[in-house]
């Protein structure tokens, strides 16, 4: 049976690697980037968002099996309106084209860098679906000596809490779909380049990584896990976040979920 997947972020990294498993494993892909995509679409806007779903709606004749919102990244001020909203608007405007499948599944990409979100409080305004106030309070956390890293870690958070309070209701659990989240460790992408290009800092967070060998991790080893996540096989686990780093998250937390 062909499935139909649709995976934003497809032109590099985890979001490309992914797109080529699931095609080499027989799977129809349409995916979407800026660039050398099936549907150009810039996640960051309205626009952008409604040239995703319009155009997903074309090329899929209006189903779909799976959604990969694996886009993410982004420059400064706007990175909440990738990582959250961009991610938000992906799993809720493709979300009724789900509705035909007979095993309908959807997976985020959120990061380890929502274990440690810092101010809570941008997160909070996420959540409220503000987008217009989220962009006030990024500028004037940059301009307060705040750094990207501290947006992203933010956003990511906020996506892991809409993805548990989502994953439960009549909208996605009711209609038979599964919602998860997948937060990766160290991957060795383009998005990596600041830590992996730097000797010291590259030894500094592999230090961090109890796993022989899982540091940094591979786009296709993530791949591999994203695609079970959107597989019919997968039919009991939804509003999940799974740490994929190479037990980082264990060593840091332990206990303390329990």
């Amino acid at each position: 049976m062909e499935r139909t997947y649709v995976v934003t972020g497809a032109a590099s990294g985890i979001g490309a690697a992914t797109a080529r498993y699931l095609r080499e494993r027989g799977g129809r892909v349409i995916g979407s980037d800026l660039r050398d995509a099936e549907v150009i679409a810039d996640l960051v806007t309205a626009e952008g968002r409604a040239a995703l779903v319009d155009g997903v709606k074309r090329l899929s004749g209006g189903k779909i099996d799976a959604i990969l919102a694996i886009a993410g990244g982004g420059a400064a001020e706007y990175t909440p309106s990738l990582n959250f909203f961009g991610a938000v608007a992906t799993l809720d405007g493709l979300r009724p084209l789900l509705q035909g499948s007979p095993a309908p599944r959807a997976v985020a990409v959120s990061s380890i860098g929502s274990l440690m979100p810092g101010d809570q409080g941008l997160a909070e305004i996420c959540l409220r679906m503000d987008e217009v106030a989220v962009i006030a309070a990024a500028r004037d956390a940059l301009a307060a000596g705040r750094t990207i890293l501290d947006l992203y870690q933010c956003a990511k958070y906020a996506l892991n809490c809409w993805c548990r309070r989502a994953a439960a209701t009549p909208q996605w659990a009711g209609e038979g779909i599964t919602l998860n989240v997948i937060a990766p460790g160290f991957i060795d992408t383009p998005a990596a380049a600041y830590i992996l290009s730097n000797p010291d800092l590259r030894e500094a967070m592999g230090q961090m990584v109890p796993m022989r060998g899982a540091y940094p991790g591979r786009a296709d080893e993530l791949a591999a896990i994203l695609a079970w996540c959107v597989s019919p096989e997968n039919s009991l686990m939804t509003g999940q976040i799974l740490f994929v780093d190479g037990g980082y998250e264990c060593s840091q937390r332990g206990e303390a979920t329990w």
